[in-house]
């Protein structure tokens, strides 16, 4: 794959303000979303319902999250010289997100997603275009790694970039191994909370069984393999289980169940990004871990009411209002 060439845009400045920096390195896409009553076949041609464009990419969905969560928020991210980057850095911007380092690749196009929804599911074509031209060298983060609270990183953008970012981190690095991956120990090891879902949890922990036996759908599964991460050197996991919430496993090895907030899913897309960027907001922001996951898995329950990743995300009142709704904890 080609390198990037020279960055269009400058270095960005120190960012202002006193309140800790939540930096998000990831991906900027552009959705173009159909929904429609069936899937075609190769060579149909079908009736659409509607159709729409939103911002997409992890990257982006998590730093909205964050920013919504009560974080300064800064956004580093590739996209492309073309009409789409203006949208998304809009859409970042009106969400409250810095994009001083939303640098413009020359000659690349910005990242686009090609979603159809019908019957309950979807299929999506992922075009990565400029997220994945990062230079081959240096710090990706461009000093805003120093300045932060939290580093949040995914993987819809090259591992050696995320994994740069880790060392240019000198705050907490929290990474969310989405899409699922195998992870070098080194990156493991780096990892202040590493945050997965079942089938993550499965192949990043090479803990191919993703149900578990007894208690709630998973929670055993999730302990042995927060054990095993943990054993290669992640400091705290956290592992989202849908309609029965999550597990936490925090630095000292104290595993906690944490129960879902009632929701009526509609769709799932985006609930991850909203619970990792809600988490990571309130991590900078001096909350226990436990606490932020309580109110990461509010906004994930939010999410899953609307169709597609939420393009408006809850305030933090909100979301605290609905944490008190929940049923206690259960610690291993």
């Amino acid at each position: 794959m080609p390198e990037a060439g020279p960055s269009s845009a400058p270095v960005p400045e120190p960012l202002t303000g006193t309140s800790p920096l939540v930096v998000v390195i990831g991906s900027v896409n552009i959705d173009h979303v159909v929904v429609a009553d069936a899937f075609p076949s190769p060579g149909e041609t079908l009736l659409g319902r509607t159709a729409y464009v939103t911002l997409g990419g992890k990257g982006a969905n998590q730093a909205a999250a964050a920013a919504s969560g009560g974080a300064r928020t800064a956004m580093i991210a590739r996209v492309g010289e073309d009409a789409e980057a203006d949208r998304a850095r809009a859409r970042l911007v009106a969400g409250g997100v810095d994009v001083g380092a939303v640098t413009t690749v020359p000659g690349a196009e910005t990242g686009t997603a090609w979603i159809t929804t019908a019957a309950g599911d979807n299929t999506i074509v992922v075009v990565a275009g400029a997220n994945h031209r990062w230079p081959s060298e240096g710090d990706p983060t461009e000093g805003l790694g120093a300045q932060a609270a939290i580093v949040l990183a995914q993987l819809e953008i090259p591992l050696d970039i995320v994994r740069r970012a880790a060392d240019a981190c000198r705050g907490r690095f929290l990474l969310n191994a989405a899409p699922a991956a195998e992870l070098p120990d080194d990156l493991i090891a780096r990892c202040d909370v590493l945050i997965v879902n079942e089938h993550e949890q499965a192949v990043v922990s090479g803990k191919l069984e993703t149900k578990g036996t007894e208690g709630a759908p998973g929670a055993a599964t999730a302990r042995k393999a927060h054990d095993a991460l943990r054993a290669r050197g992640a400091k705290a996991v956290v592992t989202t289980l849908g309609e029965a919430g999550a597990l936490v496993t925090d630095a000292d090895g104290l595993s906690t169940a944490l129960p879902a907030v009632p929701a009526t899913v509609v769709d799932t897309t985006g609930a991850g990004d909203a619970f990792a960027g809600v988490l990571a907001a309130r991590l900078a922001a001096g909350d226990s871990l436990l606490d932020a996951a309580r109110l990461g898995i509010a906004a994930g329950a939010l999410a899953v009411q609307v169709s597609g990743a939420p393009q408006q995300h809850a305030d933090l009142a909100t979301l605290r209002a609905l944490t008190l709704t929940t049923p206690p904890a259960e610690e291993d």
